[in-house]
């Protein structure tokens, strides 16, 4: 029977034959790609917004080969699950019953969330939600909130991404949209989203809305440890400050507290 000596340096070279590993190959990376100033899709078929630039600090500090890779947010975990990529990077809310299938990173930043509609519609936002339709990601976070705090005051229409979500409520479809302050400030600032304003307070529920939001990883994935240490490096010497400064000026974001 090999003594413990010998099964610590097993151990060790494994983990050391997996970075190596990861180094060497192609990293598959996904975003939303429609979830601004996080995400976005250039007319040239490119991607932008604060993640991707996080996501290519990541990578670069960690010394991984990545390609970005679309994909709707309601189909993450599932395809995140059947290996159509190592990482999702996109939003993900670090919440227990994801934990339960797979890894997260720690936070790498952390935001809050907010209803919005038509200007004036809402002035006394506890009686005037009461019967309508309010747009979010279905199945996701947002769904999960509003169908416990607001159960029999507001419909929760579910749609695959904010898109969709913007589209129906300038359209009259849906009365409010519920999702992350930062890509509503961004809609409400756009020629579509100028009829429309921010409606009740701003919500902050780490219960329901998770602890932060985290790089996502399948269970025991070597990947985890180099992404958290370059997370820390970059908080470290200021480039995540550089970062959410050109994207999302003058807002708060970090998630450096949360970190155990």
């Amino acid at each position: 029977m090999p003594g413990l000596k010998h099964l610590a340096f097993a151990a060790a070279l494994l983990a050391a034959t997996s970075l190596q590993a990861l180094a060497q190959e192609k990293i598959k990376v996904a975003t939303e790609a429609s979830f601004p100033p996080f995400s976005k899709t250039e007319a040239d078929g490119s991607y932008s917004g604060f993640e991707i630039d996080l996501g290519n600090e990541v990578c670069k500090r960690a010394g991984l080969d990545c390609e970005w890779v679309k994909q709707d947010f309601d189909g993450m975990i599932a395809a995140l699950l059947a290996r159509k990529y190592n990482m999702v990077f996109s939003s993900m809310s670090i919440k227990p019953e994801r934990e339960k299938v797979a890894d997260f990173s720690i936070p790498y930043y952390a935001g809050k969330f907010v209803f919005y509609g038509k200007k004036g519609a809402f002035k006394d936002f506890a009686q005037d939600i009461k019967g309508k339709r309010v747009g979010v990601y279905a199945g996701a976070t947002q769904d999960q909130y509003v169908r416990k705090y607001h159960a029999g005051e507001l419909e929760p229409v579910g749609y695959e991404n904010a898109d969709q979500i913007h589209a129906d409520l300038v359209n009259g479809r849906i009365d409010l949209a519920f999702g992350e302050q930062m890509p509503a400030n961004e809609f409400l600032a756009s020629p579509a989203g100028q009829d429309f304003e921010v409606a009740g307070p701003v919500i902050d529920n780490p219960e329901v809305l998770g602890r932060g939001v985290g790089a996502m990883f399948a269970k025991g994935d070597p990947l985890k440890a180099k992404v958290d240490e370059a997370i820390r490096a970059i908080y470290a010497d200021g480039t995540f400050d550089k970062i959410e400064q050109k994207w999302v000026p003058g807002a708060d974001i970090r998630a450096d507290k949360l970190w155990q």
